[in-house]
């Protein structure tokens, strides 16, 4: 029942950033500023294989290997979303 779970959730996490990587997408197309949208895609693969490692280990936390993923994941989403409202409010 862990597995399911855990892959389940990564599906709205997943559908969450892929409409952050359309807004960084529009806002690029729109201003011409360099926006990185194609990295936000790095950190829907990496969510995914630390969901995936938790899944098949069928443990909900303590896997060094999933954790690394997730926090990586989680540290290049920051990134990214810190450096898009930078672009985004620049000036205002």
């Amino acid at each position: 029942m862990i597995q399911f779970l855990t892959i389940y959730a990564w599906f709205p996490l997943a559908v969450l950033l892929a409409i952050l990587l359309m807004v960084a997408r529009f806002y690029q197309n729109l201003t011409g500023e360099q926006t990185r949208y194609a990295l936000y895609g790095l950190p829907i693969i990496l969510f995914g294989l630390g969901a995936a490692e938790y899944a098949r280990i069928a443990r909900a936390s303590g896997d060094p290997v999933a954790d690394l993923l997730l926090a990586l994941g989680g540290g290049i989403l920051l990134w990214l979303c810190v450096t898009l409202y930078r672009r985004m409010t620049a000036g205002r």
